[in-house]
């Protein structure tokens, strides 16, 4: 039989592992939503050149364009309520209520990850605006708007 010890000491071991599981999450949920500017351009010092992964980017298959919209589209929802939850009100439209200071995602980029889509925010939904095809969706459903691209 086990003494209050013993259980202490698993209690702690547990809290521990629960924690370190927190850190590694908060890393890459940090990495995912602000590692990398939404647009990026030239090269400095070379006129008209593009990062490798602006290209890589604006050559991706139809299937990972669909994922990275709803991914993205996700985190504007996630902004929108914990910016919700801080004001009791939507935010205005536009990005500033989000990347500006104090907002849900200052310091980071606004979530619009690929050449072949651009997302705002109206005030009332996330727009998901393909680069080609149909005009923009106006959807709070990630789904529904990242579906023709």
């Amino acid at each position: 039989m086990r003494g209050p010890r013993e259980a202490g000491v698993s209690i702690v071991s547990a809290l521990a592992g629960v924690v370190i599981v927190l850190v590694l999450g908060s890393i890459v949920l940090s990495q995912t939503i602000g590692g990398s500017p939404a647009h990026p351009g030239p090269t400095p010092g070379r006129a008209g050149a593009t990062t490798p992964a602006a290209s890589a980017l604006a050559s991706a298959p139809p299937a990972a364009a669909h994922a990275a919209c709803v991914a993205d589209v996700a985190a504007i929802e996630s902004a929108v309520a914990a910016y919700e939850s801080l004001h009791g009100a939507a935010p205005p439209p536009g990005t500033a209520w989000a990347t500006g200071p104090g907002g849900p995602l200052a310091g980071q980029r606004w979530p619009s990850g690929d050449a072949s889509f651009t997302l705002g925010w109206t005030g009332t939904d996330v727009a998901v605006r393909p680069a080609r095809g149909p005009h923009a969706h106006q959807t709070t459903d990630g789904a529904a708007g990242c579906a023709d691209l």
